[in-house]
C-alpha cells in the first residue's frame, strides 16, 4: 500500500512539473511573439514616417507635381506615398504627405502663407492721393496703386511718382478684416476687436502689451520694450483708444514691433531707425505722421481710414509699405518726404499683427513653408 501510494504521488509531481514547463514555454513564446510584433510595428511606423518625409521633399523639389490634380500617389518598394494640396483657405496652402507601409500610416503637413499684392506696393489706397500743402515735396519710388486719382492742388508742389496706376480695383489696394465676430458681415469694428483679441491670445504673454481704455496713450519705443512684438490699445468704441508714438529710432536690433489701436495713431518722427528693426503700425481710424528732425522709419503702416502726412519739417524716409483704405493726404512737407518700397516679410512671414490679413487679392504663396508638423 505504501509503495503504491508513493508511485501516485510521483506521477502527480511529474504532471505538475510538466504543466509548469508547458506554461513557461507558452509564456516565453508569447513574449517573443509580442516583442516581434512590437519590433515590426516600430519598423513599419518608422518606415511610414520616412515615406511621408520623402513625399514632402519631392513636393519641395518640384511643387508643380500637384498643379493638375492637387494629389499624387507614389508607389515605393516598401510602401506607398500620397501627397495632397489644399488651397481651400485663402490665407494659406496646406500640403500633406502620408506614408503607408505594413498597415501603418504617418502624415506630415506643411503650411504656406498666401502672398498678397497688398504687400508688394510702396503705397496703396482705394481712395485718392491728395497733395494740398503750400509746399509739398514728395517722392514715391516703386509702385503707387490707388483706386482713385492723384489730385494735386499744392501751391508749390515738387512730386515724383516712379510707377503710379490709378483706377485700380478696390480689392487689390485695401485690406478687409474677416468676419471674426461671426455675425455674417466682415470688416466691421467688432471684427477688428475680435480679430486682435484672438491674435494676441496666440502670442506668449511676455510678447504683448494689451491696454484697454478710451484715452490717448504715448509710446516711446526704447529698451523697455525689448522682446515685445505687439502693443494693442483697445477702446470701447470706434475712434477711442488712440496712440501717439514718439519715435527716436531706439528699437532693439532685429526687433519687429507693431502698435495697434482702435482709434488713431500719430507717429512723430525724430530719429533714424536701425536697418534691421521694424516699427509697424495698424490703426482702425486715421493715421497721422510728422517729422521734426531727419528721420528714417522701417515698417508696414496700415490704416482702415486715411493717412495724413503733414508738418514734415526735415527729411523723412519711410522704408516699407503704406496701405490707407480711405485715402492719402500730403500737406506741408518743407524738406522731402520719400517712400521706398521694402518687403517687411521675413522669409515670407508678415510682421506681427498682420497674420491672416491677406487683402489685395491672393497672388500665390510664399516660396518656403512657414510650419512643419506631424498630424
Amino acid at each position: 500500500m505504501n509503495l503504491s501510494n508513493n508511485k501516485g504521488a510521483v506521477l502527480i509531481a511529474v504532471y505538475m512539473a510538466l504543466f509548469v514547463l508547458v506554461t513557461l514555454s507558452s509564456s516565453v513564446a508569447l513574449f517573443n511573439f509580442t516583442e516581434l510584433n512590437d519590433a515590426r510595428r516600430h519598423q513599419d511606423t518608422t518606415a511610414a514616417f520616412w515615406l511621408a518625409e520623402a513625399g514632402i521633399n519631392q513636393f519641395l523639389a518640384d511643387p508643380e507635381i500637384l498643379n493638375e490634380t492637387g494629389s499624387k500617389m507614389i508607389n515605393e518598394e516598401n510602401g506607398m506615398i500620397e501627397i495632397l494640396k489644399d488651397d481651400s483657405n485663402r490665407k494659406y496652402r496646406l500640403v500633406t504627405s502620408t506614408g503607408t507601409t505594413g498597415g501603418s500610416r504617418r502624415s506630415i503637413q506643411i503650411k504656406y502663407p498666401a502672398l498678397s499684392t497688398i504687400f508688394e506696393s510702396t503705397m496703396s489706397t482705394k481712395g485718392s492721393v491728395f497733395i494740398e500743402g503750400r509746399k509739398s515735396s514728395l517722392m514715391i519710388n516703386d509702385k503707387l496703386r490707388l483706386g482713385g486719382n492723384v489730385i494735386n492742388t499744392a501751391t508749390y508742389p515738387l512730386t515724383f511718382f516712379e510707377d503710379v496706376q490709378e483706377g485700380v480695383n478696390d480689392a487689390l489696394v485695401s485690406i478687409t478684416y474677416p468676419d471674426a465676430d461671426g455675425n455674417g458681415t466682415p470688416d466691421e469694428f467688432s471684427d477688428f476687436i475680435a480679430f486682435y483679441r484672438n491674435l494676441i491670445a496666440s502670442y506668449p504673454e511676455d510678447e504683448v502689451v494689451y491696454i484697454q481704455g478710451n484715452d490717448t496713450y504715448t509710446i516711446t519705443p526704447d529698451e523697455s520694450l525689448e522682446g515685445k512684438k505687439i502693443i494693442y490699445i483697445e477702446g470701447r468704441r470706434e475712434g477711442e483708444g488712440n496712440a501717439i508714438i514718439q519715435f527716436t529710432g531706439a528699437l532693439e536690433k532685429g526687433q519687429s514691433l507693431t502698435v495697434i489701436a482702435t482709434g488713431t495713431v500719430t507717429h512723430n518722427q525724430a530719429g533714424l531707425a536701425q536697418k534691421d528693426s521694424q516699427l509697424n503700425i495698424i490703426a482702425w481710424s486715421d493715421y497721422f505722421e510728422t517729422a521734426a528732425l531727419p528721420s528714417i522709419h522701417n515698417g508696414m503702416i496700415y490704416t482702415h481710414g486715411s493717412a495724413y502726412f503733414d508738418e514734415m519739417h526735415d527729411t523723412s524716409v519711410t522704408n516699407g509699405s503704406v496701405v490707407a483704405n480711405e485715402g492719402i493726404i500730403i500737406r506741408e512737407v518743407w524738406s522731402t518726404k520719400t517712400f521706398n518700397y521694402a518687403d517687411m516679410r521675413k522669409r515670407g512671414v508678415v510682421p506681427p499683427g498682420f497674420e491672416g490679413l491677406v487683402g489685395g487679392g491672393v497672388s500665390g504663396y510664399t516660396k518656403n513653408p512657414s510650419s512643419w508638423r506631424e498630424i
